[in-house]
Order: C-alpha cells, then sequence, then structure tokens
C-alpha cells in the first residue's frame, strides 16, 4: 500500500509539474524540478492520510475502565467501562506484558471493536 501511494502521487505530481511548466515556459528550468517535488510530497502525505487515516484515528481513540473480573486460565473476562456498561475481553486482547498482572478492579485502556458476538475490548493496556 505505501509503494502505490508512492507511485500514485509521483505520476500526479509529474503531470502537474508538467502542466505548470507547458503553462509557465519563459521561467527558469528549476522550477519544473521543485514544483514537482513540491507536489510529490504534498500528493504523498495527501494519500497516505487518506489511506492510514481510519486506523491512526482508531489508534489514538481509546477509552478506560475497570477489570469486572478475569480469569486468565479460560483466557476471558469482563471490564466495565467508565461510561457505562461491561464489556468482553478476551486474552488475545491484552498486551503480552500486561496478561500476568490483569486482576480484579485493575484499571485499564482499551478500544471498542464489533465482533462476531458484539462490542468486545481490544488493545486492553494496563494504566
Amino acid at each position: 500500500m505505501l509503494f502505490r501511494s508512492l507511485v500514485t502521487s509521483a505520476i500526479l505530481a509529474a503531470i502537474y509539474a508538467f502542466v505548470f511548466a507547458s503553462l509557465v515556459p519563459d521561467v527558469a528550468q528549476n522550477i519544473w524540478f521543485i514544483s514537482f517535488a513540491l507536489l510529490w510530497s504534498l500528493a504523498f502525505l495527501s494519500i497516505l492520510g487518506f489511506v492510514y487515516g481510519r486506523r491512526l484515528k482508531k489508534a489514538f481513540k481509546g477509552e478506560t475502565g475497570t477489570i469486572k473480573w478475569f480469569d486468565p486460565s479460560k483466557g476471558y473476562g469482563f471490564l466495565i467501562r467508565d461510561n457505562g456498561g461491561d464489556l468482553f475481553v478476551h486474552l488475545r486482547s491484552v498486551k503480552p506484558e500486561d496478561r500476568r498482572k490483569l486482576r480484579e478492579n485493575t484499571r485499564v485502556k482499551f478500544t471498542v471493536e464489533e465482533a462476531e458476538k458484539g462490542p468486545q475490548a481490544e488493545n486492553i493496556k494496563i494504566i
């Protein structure tokens, strides 16, 4: 995906730079290269923002809550959200370094994802 966005932005920048250079032919030869570089960087950043925007938004968005109960031998449990309601917690959703520390009444930060059986907590980290 990253390579595709590099190529797409380079093509768009080349087209725009060629159009710009043909509209203003009496300007110095360096303008073509400068406009290409500027347009390529702008196009690349905008394509990256479009493609990876949702992932970045999810990464920065998070909720907090408290573990209601969690059984490591069973591999699941529940937590209480700060804004109300319970959420299912699966062992695979807990950061590996926090798996042994997860106990009742532990404060955690997490994201909510929609699973087959309803919403569940993902990316759980002890705070």
